[in-house]
């Protein structure tokens, strides 16, 4: 069988939809990783080496659980964080329904996404030597996607008038 690196795109797609999928993908990534090492790679072509692909699959459901585990929990605090927020800000009397503007909605997204991105970069522990792991390259890929959609919008409410 040969094995190779998994879409960065194609495999957070899965990752983020059909799980049960992803993981074959991850298990054939970090297998492909492994070979790239010459001395392996030399035992695997002259069938000495044969990878285990189930420790494989085992080690993406795994990380996989801790990479979702994390993109939910700081959702949740940044979200709770949010609705603390909110409920000042409601009582204090600086909003209520008739004076939110949509450049407002925009503030408070960019900042929410902002806050979410980096406790999601900053707080997630589970890291290889290299960093070539495909929950590794999933998790650094989510982190910029949203980082940037929150710097769009900031630079947004910024620049508009």
């Amino acid at each position: 069988m040969k094995y190779k690196r998994a879409n960065i795109f194609w495999a957070t797609f899965l990752f983020l939809f059909v799980p049960s999928r992803y993981q074959r993908i991850a298990a054939e990534h970090n297998t492909a990783i492994n070979l790239e090492s010459p001395d392996l790679r030399m035992k695997y072509e002259k069938g000495t080496y044969k990878p285990d692909i189930r420790d494989f699959m085992i080690n993406a459901v795994d990380s996989a659980k801790q990479l979702r585990t994390a993109l939910l929990k700081f959702l949740f605090a940044v979200l709770i964080t949010l609705f603390i927020a909110l409920i000042f800000a409601y009582c204090e009397g600086s909003i209520n329904t008739t004076n939110l503007s949509w450049k407002g909605v925009i503030e408070i997204s960019a900042a929410f996404l902002l806050m979410w991105s980096t406790l999601f970069e900053l707080g997630w522990g589970l890291r290889t030597w290299k960093g070539q792991a495909l929950h590794e390259l999933i998790h650094s890929f989510i982190f910029r996607v949203i980082f940037v959609t929150g710097s769009f919008f900031l630079m947004l409410v910024l620049l508009i008038k």
